[in-house]
């Protein structure tokens, strides 16, 4: 009865462990997806018959906030992240997006966007 007590302790550690991700991983998937909506920004202006005139010469983004959760907090998000986004050159304008860390298909959701002044 101890031995399988045991056996059946270790089997729901392994899988724990097993469901959750490195903190490095997560964090290296962040920043692809973030230049994806980076690009996608860029070409919403020129599509929007906006010129390269009205864009930064190298738009970028800013992590402000970056939160892994740990325990039962971490069951369907892993972690947070809010971002700043900067295309305008002439326009004090930001976009603030936010993200989380979606644990069970294990990719970034965005599900916050929004134009700041600064």
């Amino acid at each position: 009865m101890k031995f399988r007590t045991s056996v059946i302790f270790l089997f729901i550690v392994f899988f724990f462990l097993s469901c959750s991700e490195p903190t490095e991983r997560i964090q290296s998937k962040l920043h692809p997806f973030l230049q994806e909506d980076l690009k996608f920004m860029v070409a919403e202006v020129l599509s929007a018959k906006g010129t390269k005139e009205d864009l930064l010469d190298t738009p970028y983004y800013s992590i402000q906030e970056f939160r892994q959760f740990e325990g039962a907090k971490a069951e369907i998000y892993a972690a947070y992240a809010e971002v700043d986004f900067y295309i305008y050159k002439k326009i004090n304008l930001h976009q603030k997006r936010k993200y989380r860390y979606d644990t069970h298909y294990r990719r970034w959701d965005r599900y916050y966007k929004k134009y700041f002044f600064h």
